[in-house]
């Protein structure tokens, strides 16, 4: 039995195509949670009585809602996952078999790829300042292939499955970062305490990214950095800290860049924003990150060499070109 817990907020049709790729799933048991970060639209009309439905007063953010959805789902495999996915109809047996195969793995990744054709996420890689990266996002499948099953961090967030026991005893997420870096740190987490995550290819999902939260938006990009710094402040070594914001600056550089060069539409995603606004919202973050709320649920003490370990485990090389 597979328990399913989506997150919706808004999501519109998006929503009830998610619904039903799962209820259209072959050869796998389930069960279907969704919580309601107090929507606006219409989201809850379509959906039927064979779903479990809790409608929140407020919107408590991605975080607040999973861990509102992991109160209610007692199934050993558990999934949290975004409103805006759909699952392809094998990808419950291809789960199911990666947990068998893999008996000593807490988690299992998916094929996330766009609902345009291109990757979204093989995996999780780190640069330098430990901001996290889809592992061969944008590229063409035909690009990146032969995928094999292999040992990653841990889950894009937009699709997490693993076991229940493993959840109880990592704990829940991170409340108070209410968007953005929340399953980044939930997986160090399971990393730090010995569980580890495998990526399985044939369990693919397609995802209609950024839905609610625009790529490259001052939202996107204040709640990322801040909680980014937050989980730094609180897992990292001193002397690896005082090298962040170098790390951090080259990275912004690069990612000028590949704004300019990404071919967005829409309205709100080419909407402009000035340097001068963009650079307040980086400052208010780090403001934020270094001398704002500690997380809840963090590790200490010899713990911080080795959540530099593994976050040199899985780190990308594109800022070393």
């Amino acid at each position: 039995m597979i328990d399913f817990g989506i997150i919706n907020y808004n999501g519109g049709d998006s929503l009830i195509k998610c619904v039903k790729s799962i209820q259209n799933l072959q050869n796998a048991k389930f069960r279907i949670f969704v919580y309601d970060n107090n929507s606006n639209d219409n989201s809850l009309a379509g959906l039927d009585s064979n779903v479990n439905l809790e409608k929140g007063t407020e919107n408590l953010g991605y975080a607040g809602a999973c861990n509102a959805l992991l109160k209610k789902m007692d199934s050993p495999i558990q999934v949290l996952c975004n409103m805006d996915l759909e699952f392809d109809k094998n990808w419950g047996r291809e789960i199911l078999t990666a947990f068998e195969s893999n008996i000593d793995c807490a988690s299992v990744a998916s094929l996330v790829m766009e609902k345009s054709g291109v990757v979204n996420s093989t995996g999780i890689l780190f640069h330098p300042d430990m901001y996290a990266e889809n592992e061969n996002s944008g590229k063409n499948l035909d690009d990146v292939k032969p995928l094999k099953t292999k040992q990653v961090f841990g889950c894009y967030g937009a699709v997490m499955a693993f076991k229940k026991e493993v959840a109880n005893k990592v704990g829940f997420l991170e409340e108070s970062f209410f968007l953005f870096f929340e399953e980044t740190e939930w997986y160090l987490r399971h990393n730090l305490l010995g569980f580890h995550s495998v990526f399985c290819p044939s369990a693919i999902v397609w995802h209609e990214r950024s839905k609610t939260t625009i790529r490259y938006s001052p939202l996107k990009l204040f709640y990322g950095e801040r909680n980014r710094i937050r989980t730094a402040m609180h897992y990292l070594p001193l002397g690896y800290l005082l090298k962040l914001p170098y790390f951090s600056f080259k990275r912004y550089l690069k990612l000028q860049r590949e704004m300019k060069k990404d071919n967005l539409v829409g309205d709100v995603a080419t909407k402009k924003y000035s340097k001068f606004y963009l650079i307040l919202i980086l400052l208010k973050a780090w403001l934020c990150g270094i001398f704002g709320k500690k997380p809840k649920f963090k590790l200490t003490g010899k713990y911080k060499k080795q959540a530099l370990e593994i976050i040199k485990n899985y780190e990308v090389n594109s800022l070393a070109n």
